[in-house]
């Protein structure tokens, strides 16, 4: 049980209760967001690889290929 509701919140006084409870479950709830973001950042950067495939082109081939069109290479 949570340390705030119950028979432990005689302790801190029926006044207090009510923020700190809300204060805790907000926390809670901002930890959590924190850990499934963190979490979701990780497995985008570890586990899901981009295609690089199309991006990368072989920087020799495109020089070959533009001195073939220019004339300068002959088959």
């Amino acid at each position: 049980m949570h340390p705030f509701y119950g028979p432990s919140s005689q302790l801190l006084g029926q006044e207090n209760t009510l923020w700190l409870g809300l204060a805790s479950m907000i926390i809670y709830i901002l930890f959590w967001a924190v850990v499934i973001l963190f979490a979701v950042k990780l497995i985008k950067k570890y586990i899901i690889m981009p295609d690089n495939s199309k991006v990368k082109e072989d920087t020799a081939m495109s020089i070959l290929r533009e001195r073939y069109a220019k004339g300068e290479i002959e088959a």
